[in-house]
């Protein structure tokens, strides 16, 4: 059996393998190559920070890391649990965990049935109602669009602009349109690119997505784009010219505090995020009497149960024919 590792020992097993490992003789480097790209950047970094935690823990806790006991598991997942982590970081623990054994070639303790029943029992100790980000619907849009331009205070720096306040309006206009009518993703508005937008005859666009959490192949979906959002971006585009290929410019981190920052200045308070354009788009096509099928494809959702989720305040309006 394997000894356990003490944190200190962390540096000789980082990075630590998350896809399988074969020696050279065996897969050339392509095949190697296309096994690593097999998750997601975002999903290897994520898988390497909660598996590196783990270690750590097994090291203080002087049991063995790999393979690991199921119940030293399940204790693991008890203690995330007793440090205030929420459900979503446990699964994603118990996700890197089994990822890592598999790797190796171990048995999975993950799927045992002890671990099994302990994430049951986490589940329903801290069962907390999903808080959903606000929707950017049309009334929250006009606020903003209202507003984008006009100069703010810059933390310590002072006040902005007009002129600088104009050029970062342009911005944010045409980053909230096309979040809320695309529904992007934070990642995938940060990899979009103006090659992917095309303009039609009627002033709309269609966006073509490459890649998105439901798309890991890679085959690509493509979108519609509103008039207006078009407009947004030609304005953009002018204001930025054709020496970046990249349509914002921005990280994922920034997008949030951009929608953030709009939202807050518009007077709509608290809570909106980059998340806010997705929710917005199901909402505001729900209302519209959109079926499921039309909101799942603008949205790549791959199941219907997201859909519901998010509309199940136009859904529960439905009852107003019969109650008012």
């Amino acid at each position: 059996m394997a000894q356990p590792v003490s944190p200190g020992q962390l540096s000789l097993l980082d990075p630590v393998p998350l896809s399988p490992q074969p020696a050279p003789e065996v897969l050339s480097p392509a095949v190697a190559s296309a096994i690593s790209a097999s998750r997601s950047d975002a999903t290897r970094r994520a898988y390497s920070g909660q598996w590196r935690q783990f270690l750590a823990w097994a090291g203080d806790a002087g049991v063995p890391w790999l393979p690991a006991a199921p119940v030293d598991v399940a204790e693991y997942l008890t203690a995330l649990v007793g440090r205030g982590a929420g459900l979503a970081t446990v699964r994603q623990a118990v996700s890197a965990i089994g990822a890592a054994h598999r790797a190796a070639g171990a048995d999975s303790p993950t799927e045992s049935e002890v671990v099994r029943l302990t994430m049951a029992g986490l589940s329903r100790q801290n069962r907390r109602p999903a808080v959903q980000a606000p929707a950017l619907l049309d009334d929250a849009v006009e606020a903003i669009l209202a507003t984008a331009r006009s100069p703010r205070e810059r933390d310590r720096r002072g006040m902005e602009s007009p002129g600088r306040a104009a050029r970062r309006g342009v911005v944010d206009i045409a980053l909230v349109l096309v979040l809320r009518d695309c529904g992007l993703r934070r990642s995938e508005a940060v990899a979009l690119v103006w090659s992917d937008i095309e303009r039609w005859d009627d002033g709309s666009g269609r966006l073509l997505i490459e890649r998105s959490k439901t798309d890991q192949t890679g085959e690509g979906e493509v979108v519609f784009i509103t008039r207006r959002a078009m407009a947004a971006l030609d304005e953009l585009r002018q204001l930025r010219g054709d020496a970046n290929p990249s349509v914002f410019g921005m990280t994922a981190n920034t997008i949030n505090r951009r929608v953030k920052a709009a939202t807050k200045a518009a007077g709509l308070g608290e809570g909106f995020s980059g998340h806010s354009g997705r929710v917005g788009l199901a909402r505001r096509m729900a209302r519209a009497g959109a079926p499921d099928s039309a909101i799942m494809r603008q949205g790549r959702w791959s199941s219907s149960a997201m859909v519901a989720k998010y509309t199940r305040g136009e859904s529960a309006g439905d009852a107003a024919r019969w109650l008012e």
